[in-house]
Formats: structure tokens, C-alpha cells, sequence
């Protein structure tokens, strides 16, 4: 169930900055290249936030596109092969502290549940010194 609120989720970030060069993060292979929007999905939790705004920083994204795992859901992160066991919390609050700390001010906000009640949280920031 949450597979297709992330897929839904995800082709709302492509469709919403389309006209721009989207580098997609994979936690696996934690690299960036340089960009314009840099989507982050499901992957802070397994880096870690800090090291996450490092990368984010890195790419030199004017935009970074991060979806969360609400820390208010009852089940954790499923784990059917398509993420690794160990993961941390992250808050939405954290999160916004975090990045608005590294000069990047949130410009969108949802959080959709799926039919299961897990919840998704979707970050946009947007580099003010960019």
C-alpha cells in the first residue's frame, strides 16, 4: 500500500519540476551530482539527516524534494527488499530546524496516508543562497 502512495508521491515531484534537472538520491549509493532539484525519498532515514543536508548541500540544488516516514506511524518502513533493516526517526519539526539552519526555507508541505493509515511526508526547500 505505501509502495503507491510513494510512487504517486514521487510522480508529483517529477511532474511538478519537470522544466528542471532532477537528480534522484539512492540511499544505496549515496552520491549526488549536480542539479537543480534533488529528490530525497525515503533515504534520510537510513543516512541520517545530517549526512542528507550534506549531500543536498553538495549538488547545489536550488530545490531539495524530501519525503519522510511519519515517526507517527504504528508500523515501521517496510521492508520487502526495496529498503535496508536499520533506520532512524526523523520529525517533520527536526527536519525543518535542520534545513532552514543550512539556509533552505520550506515551500511545500503534504502528508498523505495510505489506505493502511501510514502516513508519507513530503518536504520541498528551496536554497535562499542558491
Amino acid at each position: 500500500m505505501i509502495h503507491a502512495l510513494l510512487d504517486a508521491l514521487r510522480r508529483q515531484q517529477l511532474e511538478q519540476y519537470e522544466e528542471q534537472k532532477i537528480y534522484e538520491l539512492d540511499y544505496r549509493n549515496p552520491t549526488v551530482k549536480d542539479s537543480d532539484v534533488l529528490l530525497i525519498n525515503l533515504a534520510a532515514e537510513y543516512l541520517g539527516l545530517q549526512k542528507t543536508i550534506e549531500l543536498a548541500l553538495a549538488c547545489h540544488a536550488r530545490v531539495v524534494s524530501l519525503i519522510l516516514w511519519d515517526p507517527e506511524n504504528l508500523n515501521s518502513i517496510p521492508n520487502d527488499g526495496h529498503w535496508p533493516g536499520a533506520c532512524r526517526t526523523i520529525s517533520l519539526e527536526r527536519a525543518v530546524v535542520e534545513f532552514q539552519a543550512r539556509n533552505m526555507d520550506l515551500i511545500y508541505m503534504r502528508d498523505p496516508q495510505d489506505e493502511n493509515g501510514d502516513r508519507l511526508i513530503r518536504l520541498d526547500f528551496q536554497n535562499v543562497c542558491a
